[in-house]
């Protein structure tokens, strides 16, 4: 018995570089874009719907809430980083709850207890980005846990996690507003158009960068050409890779989210 688990937990873990260059699972060597919409969902609970993009050492998330939809209260070992795109989400952090509404964000320390509800009307959306691969997150859903502490830690009361990155009226500032948490970091940032490029590389140590489009059309560098991704679009690039940028198109100033894991 105790072979055959080991068996299904290595089968688990090996499911990303099977099935790599999928639309769920992305290469290893070389950047990748992805639609989100266009990845197929699956609902963690009633009414949350959840499109995931794994990595080799992390992965990404849009989730859709119908009003109702709520993830149920857990924790884990590892950091997991909530940006809010439409609605205003209930947010438990510990032994409190909080407002997550459009460009706020989160990242949520590692066993404190957390859960994410709609509990008002229309269907809600949020991006989140989790410090592991989650195989468990793709259709057919294999089985698949991670480690917690026997008991939730508590998060002090002058602690606030949650932050508004997104500094809407023309007043975002050109630095990136940028949240980081004991092995991730998140960062909001505005492409103003008509500027030069911005490096967007992911660090040569850690995990990759998943860079998330949530405005305007945005002019991808990569492997010595352009391409063009638009809003709702994820952009994987592997640690290490060199002189990845990204601009704003003709169409306006563009608006991302970028998730990182650093190890430290």
């Amino acid at each position: 018995m105790r072979r055959i688990a080991v068996w299904a937990v290595l089968v688990c873990f090996s499911l990303p570089l099977i099935a790599q260059d999928s639309i769920h699972f992305v290469p290893a060597d070389r950047v990748a874009v992805r639609v989100m919409r266009e990845v197929p969902s699956i609902d963690v609970a009633p009414g949350v719907h959840v499109r995931t993009v794994v990595g080799a050492t992390g992965s990404f998330s849009l989730g859709d809430f119908d009003p109702g939809g709520v993830a149920p209260l857990h924790h884990h070992t590892r950091e997991q980083a909530d940006v809010g795109l439409s609605g205003v989400f209930d947010v438990t952090l510990g032994n409190r709850v909080e407002p997550v509404g459009p460009g706020a964000g989160v990242i949520i320390p590692p066993n404190v207890t957390h859960s994410i509800a709609n509990i008002r009307s229309g269907v809600m959306t949020l991006i989140e980005f989790h410090t592991v691969p989650r195989p468990d997150l793709v259709p057919p859903r294999p089985a698949m846990t991670f480690p917690a502490s026997p008991e939730p830690v508590a998060l002090p009361p002058e602690r606030r996690l949650v932050v508004q990155m997104d500094k809407s009226g023309g007043e975002q500032p050109d630095a990136p507003t940028t949240i980081v948490g004991e092995t991730s970091t998140m960062a909001w940032r505005r492409l103003r158009n008509g500027a030069a490029p911005t490096d967007v590389t992911a660090a040569g140590r850690g995990g990759e960068r998943f860079v998330y489009v949530v405005r305007g059309e945005a002019g991808l560098f990569a492997s010595g050409s352009e391409q063009r991704v638009s809003a709702g679009s994820v952009v994987v690039i592997p640690a290490g890779t060199k002189n990845v940028r990204m601009r704003a198109m003709d169409t306006g100033d563009v608006a991302i989210v970028e998730f990182s894991l650093a190890r430290r």
